[in-house]
This record gives structure tokens, C-alpha cells and sequence, in this order.
């Protein structure tokens, strides 16, 4: 018998009243995990696998969701609570695309990355030392994780230390 004799009851009944369900991407669900999103979050997803990501995102009752594709200027940006970025296959793309989008992320939000195509250390070292120099704060062993927790800090003065 099966541990959770409920679980296929519960999830098919999520799916016929239309409620959002979790595990349609493990990796999402880690990083929304990670930052600690919720329906209320304004959400900013960038990289290659972004469109997937939106549409599961939308399916989960996140209504603020857009795609990030290149920052433009701190009064249009700076709105996003969570940038993720996703399915990119090397720490350089990671970190181009990262550059290129982390501006739009509040003082204080929270920037998670897939990193689970990095499969080496060292491009995951590399990825984590990029974004401490792009000035977001990053814990010492987040390289070991499949994904990268990373906060843009409130002060920038402490960017320029």
C-alpha cells in the first residue's frame, strides 16, 4: 500500500478544478523555493528555457511574470521581487545573461540561477565569483548547489567597497 493512499486523489482533483500543481518542473520549483516567490511576487525570467518557465508560472497563479531580456534604465526597472534564470549550458552565457538582466531586480530581490548544466566545480565557482563582481551578495558554498542564490543589496555602497 502505498504510503499517501490520497496523492493521485488530491492530483486529480487539483487538475479538474484547475488548480495549479507543483512538480511540472522540479528544477522551478527549487528555485521558486530558493527565493521564497509567491503568487504576489513580480517574477522576471530570463535565459533560454524563460518561455517554459512563464507558462508554468502563469498555470501556478503567478499573474506578474515577465521575460528579461536585457535591463534598460533603473526608473523602468528595479521592479522585479525574483529573477530567475534558466537552462543556460555554460557559466559564460549564465553570467552574459545575468549582466544583462540583473539591474531589473529591486534593491533587497533575490536572483536565483540553474546551474544544474554546470557539472564541474570550477564554472560553478566561476558563475558564483561573477556575481559577487557584478556586486550581488552571494553565500560562500553556493557553488555546491544545482542552483545559485544570489541578493541584490540595498546599499549601493556597499556595491562600490
Amino acid at each position: 500500500m502505498s504510503p499517501h493512499p490520497l496523492r493521485p486523489l488530491k492530483q486529480a482533483a487539483q487538475f479538474l478544478l484547475g488548480v495549479p500543481t507543483e512538480g511540472i518542473n522540479p528544477a522551478l520549483d527549487r528555485m521558486l523555493g530558493l527565493a521564497q516567490a509567491t503568487p504576489l511576487c513580480f517574477v522576471a525570467v530570463a535565459g533560454p528555457g524563460a518561455g517554459d518557465a512563464m507558462c508554468q508560472l502563469w498555470r501556478r497563479g503567478y499573474q506578474r511574470v515577465e521575460a528579461a531580456r536585457r535591463a534598460t534604465c533603473g526608473a523602468a526597472d528595479e521592479r522585479s521581487d525574483v529573477l530567475l534564470v534558466i537552462d543556460c549550458p555554460t557559466a559564460h552565457d549564465a553570467r552574459a545573461v545575468i549582466a544583462a538582466t540583473y539591474t531589473m531586480l529591486r534593491p533587497g530581490g533575490t536572483l536565483v540561477v540553474d546551474a544544474s548544466a554546470l557539472l564541474d566545480e570550477a564554472p560553478r565557482r566561476a558563475l558564483a565569483e561573477g556575481l559577487r563582481e557584478l556586486g550581488l551578495d552571494v553565500q560562500p558554498q553556493a557553488h555546491l548547489g544545482a542552483e545559485i542564490l544570489a541578493t541584490r543589496p540595498f546599499s549601493r555602497a556597499r556595491v562600490a567597497a
